[in-house]
């Protein structure tokens, strides 16, 4: 007899699989939350992040940053260091730090100070300001090289003449100062113009332009020359929202006939006036080829070369000009290279509206752009891949400056430490936790329960390493504590090898580790949650690859 249909035997449910690759696209905030997708302007799909903290995204995965260590101290740790500037010439290297403190000035902090033996050796022997920001012995802070100063805002060049290679620096509150590779000076002068006035400086076409504070005059000086009679450039006329003038660059763009050098000219109001030409004082070789709408910028020292390009963080994004040139100003949000973390920019702008400031890794591939520090909101910096445009935000790292030296990115804090990015795995001694969660996914069945049931992260490192992992469900973010430390010393740390079996100075061979966890939790639209902590004296090396788990998918109720 055959069994009625109400006692045939069900088959047992099966777990589904999914996996959620790194998202090498970076920290994705302008996307609609249900489109699990990512896209670019230019229509490709990337795998996104919903939350990225201190990773990196790179062209194969997504690896934590490196931690941050003190490389020196100036002044008393009461005043921040506002600016960082260095000098190259060959094999004499320098680089120099200010802040704006009167009893203060500009120090030389080519080869600090020693830290003393006894801050390494006893912690309970470090010193720590209001925040709890570690400072360094007064033994080790460095003599100013210039006292007197009334601000600490500079901003330098360097320019070679015929009577050698000099450091230009102008910070629009003292007499500009000149390096020449030994010492500084307030000589040669700048004359006509008050030389305090002069706030910004930049070389285009063998001559030193200057940007007058708080005005819409630009100042030039002779071709070849760091000092002399300075000629105005009046550009009250030329720009129509009023302001004053920020910063200028030269800037390169295809002509038709190969790269042209042009001089720009950036408000407080977002216009840029381009000029073409050698010499202002000849009305044939100084043309203006526009004026051009580019959002505010949110800083003087809010801007990068790249390439031939000029890069201005604005109100409005990180704005190539060569974009803006191209673009009305109100469809130029798209273009901007922040774009793909546009609420995430425009959040940080409402929080900071100025005083940020970028730089450029090369050998890392890596932008910053740093954040100014306050007493309200978290240290942070956005650190974007020059290659492949990803996002991702670095916390803990309180910059109010940027420099690279060499191959060495350095930061000024607002406690008067200049700290070195990417050489620890700490951030000066304490631990910090990389955070990682996909966008999330209904997986093809919205109006399905999903319930987690087991997890695993694949990472590349030398050691294995065992995240902590967690559901995140229905865009809601709801994290676990942070894990205990993840990332121990590891070979190749000194303390950490085995005499006679570890080899030095050798690259450690990354493996692959895979270790399924419990993890519970449910929701619609899902994401796994990868935290991983590190805490030792060397930088991580640990790269997220993907992540797979299994769930039970309920039937859709109606």
């Amino acid at each position: 007899m055959r069994r009625p249909a109400s006692q045939t035997n069900r088959k047992p449910r099966m777990a589904k699989a999914a996996s959620f690759p790194a998202p090498t696209g970076g920290w994705i905030k302008n996307q609609n939350l249900a489109t699990p997708g990512a896209r670019l302007p230019d229509g490709s799909s990337v795998n996104g992040a919903f939350v990225l903290e201190n990773y990196f995204p790179t062209a194969t995965g997504i690896r934590m940053r490196g931690g941050s260590d003190v490389y020196a101290q100036i002044g008393d740790g009461s005043q921040p260091v506002t600016s960082l500037f260095a000098y190259v010439n060959g094999g004499n290297k320098k680089l120099f730090a200010a802040t704006p403190s009167l009893t203060a000035g500009i120090f030389d902090v080519t080869s600090p100070p020693a830290v003393p033996t006894w801050l390494v050796d006893d912690l309970n022997e470090f010193l720590v300001d209001d925040l709890g920001n570690l400072l360094i012995s007064q033994a080790s802070v460095p003599t100013p090289v210039v006292t007197g100063l009334t601000g600490g805002d500079w901003v330098s060049v360097q320019f070679a003449t015929p009577g050698g290679v000099f450091l230009r620096a102008v910070n629009g509150a003292d007499t500009p100062l000149a390096f020449d590779g030994t010492s500084f000076a307030t000589t040669p002068a700048i004359t006509v113009v008050d030389p305090k006035t002069l706030s910004y400086v930049w070389v285009h076409q063998r001559r030193l332009f200057f940007i007058q504070k708080d005005s819409l005059s630009a100042w030039y000086l002779p071709a070849d020359s760091i000092g002399g009679a300075a000629v105005e450039l009046p550009l009250g006329g030329v720009f129509t929202r009023g302001g004053s003038l920020l910063f200028g660059s030269s800037w390169s763009t295809e002509s038709g006939d190969g790269l042209n050098e042009q001089c720009v000219f950036v408000t407080t109001e977002g216009e840029a006036a381009i000029y073409r030409g050698t010499d202002p004082s000849v009305a044939a070789s100084w043309t203006k080829v526009g004026v051009y709408r580019i959002g505010k910028p949110l800083g003087a020292k809010a801007h990068i070369r790249a390439g031939g390009d000029v890069v201005i963080a604005t109100d409005i994004g990180f704005v190539p000009l060569s974009q803006a040139i191209q673009r009305d100003y109100s469809a130029l949000s798209p273009a901007a290279i922040s774009y793909p973390i546009e609420t995430g920019w425009n959040d940080a702008v409402a929080a900071r509206s100025f005083g940020w400031c970028c730089e450029v890794w090369p050998t890392r591939q890596m932008v910053l752009v740093a954040l100014p520090p306050d007493d309200v909101n978290p240290a942070q910096m956005l650190a974007a891949n020059a290659r492949t445009g990803a996002w991702g935000l670095f916390t803990g790292w309180n910059g109010n400056c940027l420099q690279l030296f060499g191959d060495r990115l350095l930061f000024g804090s607002s406690s008067g430490l200049i700290l070195e990015a990417e050489i620890t795995g700490a951030d000066q001694g304490a631990p910090y936790t990389s955070v990682c969660v996909p966008l999330f996914d209904p997986l093809k069945a919205p109006a399905s329960l999903k319930t987690s049931l087991l997890m695993r992260a694949t990472l590349r490192a030398p050691a294995e390493i065992v995240p902590q992992l967690s559901l995140q469900a229905d865009y809601r973010i709801s994290l676990p504590a942070a894990p205990s430390v993840s990332v121990a010393a590891s070979l190749g740390a000194w303390g950490g090898g085995i005499w006679g079996t570890s080899v030095w100075g050798v690259p450690t061979v990354k493996g692959i580790f895979q270790q399924w966890q419990s993890v519970g939790g449910r929701g619609y639209a899902i994401a796994p949650g990868v935290q991983i902590t590190s805490g030792s004296v060397i930088p991580p090396d640990v790269e997220l690859v993907q992540v797979d788990m299994t769930y039970d998918q309920g039937d859709i109720v109606t």
